[in-house]
């Protein structure tokens, strides 16, 4: 039973078949097949010529003219009519095979035959073309808003020019498409990847006189007869200027195998204008984001000026009240006395030097000048090198968990203790606690740096490797520039690892440095 289902239901897909390709050759060669079905059905009726009366034959020839109205148009069902008309008198009404008709019954039958015949043959192909025309609007309109869904998510030229491509195709039978823009030097390039360097000469012509006058619009639109052989069959070339609202925005090129009726004119037409709609807000988005890029950029910069104002006039103003007061003739120190001062002008010297630092770390890392020098050195030497540099009382609330047999490192171990000196400061500016360094070797190096202070909000720890952005414990702090963890992720990326932030128990912050343990890969 399934079998007989399965046959059942391939026979009626074969048959559905069979009638699409009947009623698309009967389309397509309308009056070929007016002609050719009034001969198949005279052919039919012939054997059966004595079965009715010679009255009736024009029914069966008024079903032959109506499929035919109603698949190829008024035309070829206006020929249909006039063709049966005379079949009709010449085979089934006495006498046979001449025009003459001897009855006056037989007369007005065929007389309201032809009225009948023709009057369908006009009301039943107009509705025909109608449809047509409606079929053929439906699917410009699908194609032209699925165009429009695909340039919505379209960022570059190439996507726009793919997709207008690949409608083109499926809508008007285009065999190649190119989509034309300007270039840096005003120029236009190919996007849609046919390989074409330079644009032909109609094309750039169109492209010239669109961009001195946009508003000449549509009428800039070209189609020439073009092919390869003298035997080939013709196709079109299709050269429609695309031009938005403010400024022309490139030319579309296309071929096409069959010259465009009025209808796929003004689909091209359409197609092209949501191309070009398409350029331009690309073309003011790209303006946008550089505007937003120039104002961002303004933005760190007053960021930096003020940061820099701050950073270098605070210790230099310290370090020259201490030198003034050291210098007042009048007043009379003992030895500890002098000895502060003179640690306290030392403490800001180095603050002055740390903030030089961080300016020239952000030199580097705006010019993306990153380049590591790797050298073989031990965790030790790393951590000790930088605590050293600190001030006696940072030393004393640092914490050591760094194991003996660890492996070296094969890193720039410059790069690597300025990175590790930002991570030691800001944890033991922002704590009051002791600050611990460990390190550990697990498939790759982690030097890390706990503190117990009040910790990093999660709201923030997106935001605390971003230049000069200081969180509402950084605002607090007397020295905080912003820019130490944006430095910190730069050296540690520049040397194949990364930076990570956990929080510590029961509270506080885990700042880790994950390194390779065989240098940069």
């Amino acid at each position: 039973m399934l079998s007989f289902s399965l046959y059942v239901e391939r026979e009626q897909v074969n048959t559905v078949g069979a009638s699409a390709r009947i009623q698309d050759l009967v389309r397509r060669h309308g009056y070929l097949a007016a002609t050719a079905s009034i001969i198949a059905a005279t052919l039919l009726f012939m054997p059966f010529r004595h079965a009715l009366g010679s009255e009736q034959w024009g029914w069966p020839y008024l079903l032959v003219l109506g499929f035919v109205a109603g698949t190829a148009g008024v035309g070829p069902g206006i020929l249909s009519a006039v063709l049966a008309f005379f079949a009709w008198n010449f085979f089934f009404i006495k006498p046979y095979h001449t025009l003459f008709v001897a009855d006056r019954g037989d007369l007005v039958h065929l007389g309201a035959f032809l009225f009948v015949g023709i009057a369908i043959g006009l009301q039943t192909g107009r509705l025909r073309e109608r449809e047509v025309v409606a079929q053929r609007e439906e699917r410009h309109a699908a194609s032209l808003s699925r165009l429009s869904a695909s340039l919505v998510s379209e960022t570059t030229a190439v996507g726009i020019a793919e997709a207008a491509r690949d409608e083109l195709a499926a809508v008007v039978r285009a065999s190649a498409a190119e989509l034309w823009v300007p270039g840096g030097d005003g120029g236009l390039i190919a996007v849609a990847g046919t390989g074409a360097r330079t644009p032909p000469d109609d094309v750039a012509q169109r492209w010239e006189v669109a961009s001195r006058d946009p508003s000449l619009g549509d009428e800039l639109t070209i189609e020439v007869a073009t092919s390869a052989t003298a035997d080939e069959h013709p196709r079109y070339r299709i050269v429609v200027p695309l031009i938005s609202v403010q400024s022309a925005e490139g030319v579309l090129e296309a071929l096409v195998d069959e010259q465009p009726d009025r209808s796929r004119r003004q689909f091209i037409l359409s197609l092209a204008h949501l191309l070009a709609a398409s350029l331009q807000s690309q073309r003011l988005n790209a303006i946008a984001m550089h505007a937003a890029a120039g104002r961002e950029a303004e933005r760190l910069r007053s960021a930096m000026v003020s940061s820099v104002s701050h950073e270098l006039k605070t210790p230099l103003a310290s370090i020259t009240a201490a030198v003034t007061d050291l210098l007042e003739p009048d007043i009379q120190r003992n030895a500890d006395a002098v000895q502060q001062k003179l640690r306290d002008v030392n403490e800001d010297l180095h603050r002055l030097d740390d903030a030089i630092a961080d300016l020239l770390d952000v030199s580097r890392l705006e010019a993306q000048a990153w380049e590591p020098r790797p050298t073989d050195f031990e965790v030790g030497e790393l951590v000790g090198s930088v605590v050293s540099r600190m001030p006696r009382t940072a030393r004393e609330r640092i914490r050591y968990a760094i194991p003996e047999d660890l492996p070296m490192l094969h890193l720039d171990f410059v790069q690597l203790s300025r990175a590790l000196h930002h991570v030691l400061g800001n944890a033991l500016e922002y704590s009051d606690g002791p600050v611990t360094v460990g390190a550990e070797a697990d498939g790759q190096f982690v030097i890390w740096v706990g503190d117990e202070g009040p910790g990093i909000p999660d709201a923030e720890k997106p935001l605390v490797f971003d230049k000069f952005y200081r969180g509402a414990a950084g605002r607090s702090q007397r020295s905080s520039t912003g820019l130490g963890l944006s430095i910190t992720r730069e050296i540690v990326r520049a040397n194949g690892g990364e930076v990570t932030i956990r929080d510590a128990r029961p509270h506080g912050t885990k700042l880790q440095l994950s390194l390779p343990l065989e240098g940069r890969p």
